[in-house]
C-alpha cells in the first residue's frame, strides 16, 4: 500500500506527463507561479493513472467510455453522460476499461479562476470539490449535450487565445460550475435553497470543522471541537446550529462531523501505512479499540477488514 506521504502532488507543470499518452506542445504547458488554465479532450488519457494529488482543480465530462475513479475515499465507475470534479489536495487515481474515451476535461488553479471575484473562497466552498461531497453528477442526454456544448465554446477558444480570451474561459467556466452547483443541489440536496440564513450557518459550520480537519494534512493529530463548542463560536444554541442543519442537509451538525470523520478514516487505511494504532490517535481517538468498535459500527467493516478489502481491490 503506498503511503500518502509518498503520493505525488502533480503540478501545473508536471501533471501533464502522468495523464497524457504522448507529449504536450510545450506552449500547452503552463508557467509556475503563472494563472494555470487548461482544457484538453479525454481521447488522449493514459488508461491508467496512479494515485497522486492535485495543487489545482479539474473537471470533466465523460461522453463515452468506462473506468474506475477515486476520489478520496470514493470510487466511482464512470460512464457516458458524467460531470466530474477533483478539488486540491484530493488523492485520486484512474483505472480506464474500455479502449476508447471520449469527452473533456479542463485543470485550472484558483488565482486563474479568482481574478475579479470578491468571495476568493467560492472554489473550496463548491460542494462536489469538498472531501465529503459527491464528486460525480449523472446528467441526461440534453444535460450533457449543453455541458459538451460549452467545454467545445472553451477548448475552441483556447487553441485561438487573444488578450481577450482568459476572460472568456472563466466566464465559460463559472457558468459550468454554477449551473452544475444547481445540478448537485437537486440531486443531493433538495432543500437547499430552503433559507438563506440557514444556507449561510451551514457554511460557516462547516468552514470551521474543516478547518480543524486541515491539521490532518500537515500531520498533525485531530482535535474537532464539540457541536457546543463550534455553536459558541458561531454566536448561536447548540440546538439551533443542529435545528437549522438538520432541515437543510437531515442531518445533525454532529452526525456530519463524524461522517467526515469516518471518510477521512477510509482515506488513511486506503493511503497510509500507518498501523490503526496510530491512525486512531491521529483522528483523535485515545482508545484505538474503540476506534475500531465505532468504525465497524458506521461502516460494517473493521479498519482492518477495510484496508485487507482495499489491498485486495488495487493489488
Amino acid at each position: 500500500m503506498p503511503n500518502r506521504q509518498n503520493i505525488p502532488v502533480l503540478q501545473t507543470t508536471s501533471y501533464t506527463r502522468s495523464y497524457f499518452e504522448n507529449d504536450i506542445p510545450s506552449s500547452k504547458i503552463s508557467i509556475p507561479g503563472i494563472q494555470h488554465f487548461d482544457i484538453h479532450q479525454r481521447c488522449n488519457y493514459k488508461h491508467a493513472i496512479a494515485s497522486h494529488r492535485l495543487d489545482f482543480y479539474m473537471v470533466f465530462l465523460v461522453m463515452q467510455g468506462e473506468g474506475r475513479h477515486t476520489f478520496g475515499a470514493q470510487e466511482h465507475y464512470l460512464s457516458k453522460n458524467m460531470l466530474c470534479f477533483i478539488g486540491r489536495d484530493v488523492i485520486n487515481s484512474w483505472k480506464s476499461e474500455a479502449e476508447e474515451q471520449r469527452g473533456y476535461f479542463c485543470s485550472f488553479s484558483d488565482d486563474f479562476y479568482n481574478i475579479g471575484r470578491e468571495n476568493k473562497n467560492f472554489l473550496s466552498e463548491l460542494p462536489f470539490f469538498q472531501i465529503d461531497g459527491t464528486p460525480v453528477l449523472h446528467l441526461t442526454d440534453e444535460q450533457a449535450q449543453e455541458y459538451l456544448t460549452v467545454f467545445q465554446l472553451m477548448h475552441k477558444e483556447y487553441d485561438h487565445r487573444n488578450e481577450y480570451s482568459d476572460h472568456i474561459l472563466r466566464g465559460y467556466l463559472h457558468a459550468i460550475l454554477n449551473k452544475a452547483c444547481g445540478l448537485y443541489s437537486e440531486q443531493h440536496h433538495p432543500n437547499i435553497f430552503s433559507t438563506h440564513a440557514g444556507i449561510r450557518l451551514l457554511k460557516a459550520f462547516t468552514a470551521l470543522y474543516m478547518r480543524d480537519f486541515q491539521l490532518i494534512r500537515v500531520n498533525n493529530n485531530l482535535q474537532v471541537k464539540s457541536v457546543a463548542a463550534y455553536a459558541k463560536e458561531l454566536g448561536v444554541s447548540q440546538n439551533h446550529l443542529n435545528d437549522t442543519i438538520k432541515s437543510i442537509t437531515g442531518r445533525s451538525a454532529g452526525q456530519l462531523i463524524k461522517n467526515h470523520l469516518i471518510k477521512q478514516a477510509t482515506i488513511c487505511l486506503k493511503h497510509s501505512s500507518k498501523s490503526i494504532s496510530e491512525i486512531a490517535y491521529r483522528l483523535g481517538y485515545d482508545d484505538p479499540s474503540y476506534f475500531t468498535r465505532y468504525y465497524k459500527s458506521q461502516t460494517g467493516l473493521t479498519p482492518a477488514a477495510y484496508r485487507a478489502l482495499a489491498n485486495e481491490h488495487t493489488s
